[in-house]
């Protein structure tokens, strides 16, 4: 249910609101069209609408930063991708890759060159107006810059360690060339891309009277809304701390709808800061939300109040969505401080996260905390890709004939535990470490997060059944991800976003990738499993077929 809301909110968002400052003064020749209400498209059941209106939902995290490159948290990307556009984009209903802010590109018949043609006489939200040079910023002096602290680097290294050149051909024209095959080249070129003349100053390597790694803390939350600028549909107008972001239209937005009305239709989207998913809830029940991501669980009540609060429920529970869940176990816990020792060894050890595994309880967890709408993932690869280990071939249907799993079974997991002597020492019903002391691990999630919170409960709770003692702290979120970035937390739930492509997580699974999180100092040592996963992306990318690529992931 919830992907159907977010891709219905999505669209809303692509098509909405209206001008508050001078924009063009008429369509840009290149502007691109959404085709709404139009037969054999995907949007053909989204009518055209009006402009005006305030568009209302809620978070329950507050912004880390304004700064799209060196994030790493929803917290912060659910608004810089309101903020910013790609080359190219998504399409949220088909899933097929778009033009963007590219309006064609060429493949050379060796797949190693990609000439992209940019869209003409388009504007940042400033009124500058957007160039191949805010694209060649964009990936050489921000994406592909050493002293840049970005994830998005990791998804553009080659297989032979080398990354793709990026050169300006005319104001209008972008070539990427490859010096061997990487198939994922195109999908990997749809970063966001960001305005030269508002950033540059901030690059060392552009301005040397800067010290090295400014850019880095630029666009915090201390920047004055009125200096971010972006080519997306709104814009930030102002932030007020726990309570809400008001984003406003971008005047030079350059989608349209059929009748040659600008996109988007609300003036304003605005996004209110609450304690918990309950809240969200209870305000768009209440009137006060425009649209909610809403829970499994939220559908039964929501449901019996449709025709009464005039809302539609759209539930398809074939459709589940591109994220996913996952415990972080912290191998390095302790490492820099010489602090855990038990805990760290324990954590290295395969068998104990296959225990761990084994209590999960993902049937529990789809009953009573998704209403039935979910599905068991057995991969790192997102269910719904084409590559997903579950299918039987690339695109095949999913048999899970083939994939790995950790069904939920407490014997295993206890017979697991005892045999690496992770047992009961002194009769008080908890598991010990061999010096005697009692293993007691600390889990937690986000704060409000009413589904990860009862995931942690859930599996807390089969854990006590076998003597093991997970205690469960809920934090803030973006407390929660410099935990996970410093390395200090011990067991961890989140979620990923996902998409079709397995190396969009090579920032990941790579043992020297940004988001390595389990394991950071792999990026110097790592483990025989990690190198031959990182064996296993590179030629996952080295081949343009896709079944052989299908057969090497899987």
């Amino acid at each position: 249910m919830k992907k159907t809301v977010l891709v219905l909110l999505g669209l809303l968002l692509v098509f909405s609101a209206l001008a508050i400052a001078q924009g063009y003064e008429t369509m840009p020749a290149d502007a691109k069209i959404i085709p709404l209400g139009q037969a054999d498209t995907p949007y053909a059941d989204a009518q055209p609408g009006v402009r005006g209106g305030i568009f209302y939902c809620a978070t329950i995290s507050n912004p880390k930063k304004w700064n799209d490159v060196t994030a790493h948290e929803t917290s912060t990307t659910q608004y810089t991708g309101l903020m910013l556009e790609g080359l190219i984009s998504t399409n949220p209903v088909t899933v097929a890759i778009e033009p963007e802010l590219a309006k064609s590109w060429d493949v050379s018949e060796d797949g190693l060159t990609i000439t992209f043609h940019l869209r003409q006489g388009l504007k940042w939200s400033d009124g500058e107006p957007f160039t191949a040079d805010d694209v060649i910023f964009s990936f050489n002096d921000l994406y592909l810059n050493e002293d840049v602290e970005t994830d998005t680097r990791d998804i553009l290294v080659l297989p032979d360690d080398s990354y793709p050149v990026v050169t300006k051909i005319d104001d209008y024209t972008v070539q990427v060339t490859t010096s061997v095959v990487f198939r994922p080249i195109l999908n990997s070129m749809g970063a966001n891309i960001l305005p030269k003349h508002a950033l540059a100053q901030y690059v060392h390597k552009l301005n040397p009277d800067v010290p090295v790694g400014t850019f880095n803390s630029a666009w915090g939350l201390d920047t004055d809304p009125s200096e971010l600028v972006g080519m997306g549909p709104f814009i930030v107008e102002s932030y007020t701390p726990d309570q809400n972001v008001i984003m406003r239209r971008n005047p030079y937005y350059y989608h349209y709808d059929p009748n040659g009305v600008q996109l988007p239709y609300f003036d304003k989207y605005v996004v209110l800061t609450v304690a918990s998913q309950d809240v969200s809830l209870l305000k768009f029940r209440n009137g006060e939300l425009d649209a909610l991501g809403i829970r499994a669980a939220d559908v039964p009540i929501l449901k019996s109040e449709e025709a009464q609060k005039d809302f539609t429920v759209l539930v398809n529970p074939d459709l589940p969505n591109y994220g996913t869940s996952w415990i972080g176990i912290n191998e390095d816990i302790g490492l820099a401080e010489g602090t855990h020792d038990n805990e760290r060894a324990l954590f290295r050890t395969r068998d104990f996260r296959a225990a761990l595994a084994h209590l999960v309880d993902k049937q529990a967890i789809i009953d009573s905390l998704f209403n039935g709408l979910a599905v068991p993932q057995w991969s790192p690869v997102s269910y719904l890709s084409p590559f997903y280990a579950g299918r039987d071939y690339y695109g095949g249907p999913v048999t899970e004939k083939d994939a790995v799993i950790f069904e939920y079974s407490l014997d295993k997991a206890a017979e697991l535990l005892d045999g690496i002597g992770i047992v009961d020492r002194d009769g008080d019903g908890w598991r010990d470490y061999e010096d005697g002391t009692r293993v007691e691990i600390e889990l937690n999630t986000n704060a409000g997060n009413t589904v990860r919170e009862g995931v942690c409960l859930i599996v807390a709770d089969r854990a006590a059944k076998i003597g093991l003692k997970l205690n469960f702290v809920p934090v803030d979120f973006n407390t929660l991800v410099n935990k996970l970035f410093a390395s200090t937390g011990e067991l961890i739930v989140l979620g990923l976003t996902g998409g079709p492509e397995p190396n969009n997580g090579a920032n990941v699974y790579k043992s020297d990738g940004g988001l390595h999180f389990w394991h950071y100092s792999a990026a110097d040592n790592p483990t025989e499993v990690e190198k031959k996963i990182d064996e296993l992306l590179n030629a996952g990318v080295s081949t343009l077929d896709n079944d052989k690529a299908f057969e090497i992931y899987k």
